[in-house]
């Protein structure tokens, strides 16, 4: 393993674009070819060249107007391609679990909606509720034959509730249930299916996010990543998407993800903010707060700075469990700067971290056989990264998954330190090249050798992306192919977009 991780820094020092020791290939968006337009707002597809190639094209739109024209515009140009999403992404999980049809979907989808209509959407700002409204309308227009305006908040209560799938949907029935008593004996079968599921899924969630500047990188200025591990071969990678967002008074800004999926898995702005996500099981939840998605929206277009950010952020409230991440190029001022700042979350409570923690440093695990303690926390200066587990003490305290050093949130946690320590001891700047192969390594892979891709369908990185916002450009990869041909994100060829066309781009 030793000499692969050597290898991949070696190739990545002398400017080699292909990483032979992780596997993963560069290129860039070379054009983009105009598919429809619609009121200002305009809809493309990505030419790349070079790399391995995906089979179906990223898709990017940009998107213009007041909230309801921006709403509207998605809905009328991407509207079918989000309707097949979602009835893929629900036929793939249920359909893999045996139970699927448009009865049973019928039914899981009113426990959503009174999920999103009685909780999660009584924080979300009206203005985010309009672009909903418009969606769907828009989406009716371009022939639609479904509601988008209650079918895309149904995927973001998804996004938002802790756990994996199996998780989400056994919470989601049992307190529809307790609310609704009425709809037992049909939700029961239901219920029990999950429960089976849950019992028998593979392994938790594994997302990272990291961020470096100052003294680590070449010329001072902020880089950063993050990778989503999810559920893999969803069949939504289909329609891969960057939407690139201009709400009138707003920063502009985008969000990488899929189609019909609203909101910032994760995104950059026009200001130089970007937003990170990964799943914390914490055991005090609430879902009276800002859906994540939509408040990392709002985070880039409302703030430049960290201090902008954090003053948002606590006057916003939180959900359920989450490590968060926001990084500011605006920020990286030089080696004595703090350009990043963690929010480790659950309902009721954040703890903000900056990079170099005493907090941090000080945390260690305690085996309850021996008493032996252990440190699992190194913080470095001028960069911060998370995996799934947090730092806080009383994060800690309410942490529901291992905190042991030989947890796989830890390790991937020690992958990226140990690449920072890696590259500062070689003498080598970190740059690009040096984000996205720390950031390859520490994807899910599904493989004990994290630093090489198996070539199969293992691991569940779905979506792999790196920021460099001060110059305005992002790379971004996602999963690939089907079934036996699947492969992770981070394993697949990772796309530059240089972002300055879009931000500057007029109705």
């Amino acid at each position: 393993v030793e000499m692969i991780r050597v290898v991949c820094f070696l190739a990545i020092f002398f400017g080699l674009i292909n990483c032979e020791g992780v596997g993963y290939d560069v290129a860039k968006a070379s054009n983009y070819n105009l598919l429809a337009t619609y009121n200002g707002s305009s809809l493309y597809s990505v030419q790349v060249d070079g790399g391995k190639p995906y089979n179906d094209p990223i898709l990017l739109i940009d998107l213009h107007g007041s909230r309801w024209e921006i709403g509207y515009a998605y809905g009328y140009l991407l509207g079918i391609k989000a309707y097949e999403n979602y009835y893929t992404f629900w036929a793939s999980f249920l359909g893999g679990a045996g139970f699927f049809d448009d009865a049973m979907l019928l039914v899981i989808g009113e426990a959503i909606d009174w999920q999103w209509n009685e909780f999660l959407s009584k924080q979300c700002p009206t203005e985010y509720l309009e672009e909903i409204a418009g969606m769907g309308v828009g989406a009716k227009a371009a022939g639609v034959n479904a509601d988008l305006s209650v079918l895309v908040p149904r995927m973001i209560v998804l996004a938002n509730l802790p756990g994996d799938p199996p998780d989400i949907l056994l919470l989601l029935v049992t307190e529809f249930i307790e609310s609704n008593p009425q709809k037992r004996i049909a939700l029961q079968p239901i219920q029990d299916k999950f429960v089976e599921m849950g019992a028998n899924r593979p392994h938790g969630l594994r997302c990272s996010m990291m961020a470096v500047w100052g003294s680590r990188t070449a010329d001072g200025s902020l880089l950063s990543s993050r990778n989503l591990d999810w559920n893999q071969d969803t069949g939504i990678q289909k329609f891969k998407l960057i939407a690139v967002y201009h709400p009138e008074g707003k920063i502009a800004h985008a969000t990488l993800g899929y189609v019909g999926l609203w909101g910032a898995l994760t995104g950059m702005s026009a200001g130089g903010i970007t937003v990170h996500e990964a799943n914390l099981e914490e055991n005090i939840i609430s879902f009276l707060g800002f859906p994540w998605l939509i408040r990392l929206r709002y985070i880039m277009e409302n703030a430049k700075t960290i201090a902008e950010a954090k003053v948002l952020w606590e006057n916003t409230n939180n959900t359920v469990g989450f490590n968060h991440m926001i990084a500011s190029a605006t920020d990286a001022t030089g080696p004595d700067s703090h350009a990043a700042m963690v929010e480790e979350t659950m309902a009721g409570y954040t703890a903000y971290f900056l990079d170099d923690d005493p907090r941090e440093a000080a945390a260690v695990y305690v085996d309850p056989v021996s008493g032996k303690s252990t440190q699992i926390g190194y913080p470095l200066k001028n960069a911060l990264y998370r995996t799934n587990h947090g730092f806080d003490p009383k994060i800690r305290e309410h942490f529901e998954e291992s905190q042991r050093p030989t947890s796989f949130s830890v390790a991937r946690y020690m992958f990226t330190r140990n690449g920072l320590l890696d590259y500062e001891a070689a003498g080598v700047p970190v740059g690009e090249l040096q984000v996205i192969n720390i950031t390859a390594i520490v994807g899910d892979k599904g493989i004990k050798d994290p630093y090489h891709c198996s070539g199969g369908p293992e691991g569940s990185n779905v979506l792999s992306a790196i920021y460099h916002p001060g110059v305005n450009v992002l790379y971004a990869a996602w999963e690939n192919g089907h079934d036996s041909t699947w492969t992770p994100a981070c394993c697949n060829t990772y796309v530059r977009f240089d972002m300055t066309r879009f931000w500057n781009s007029q109705p």
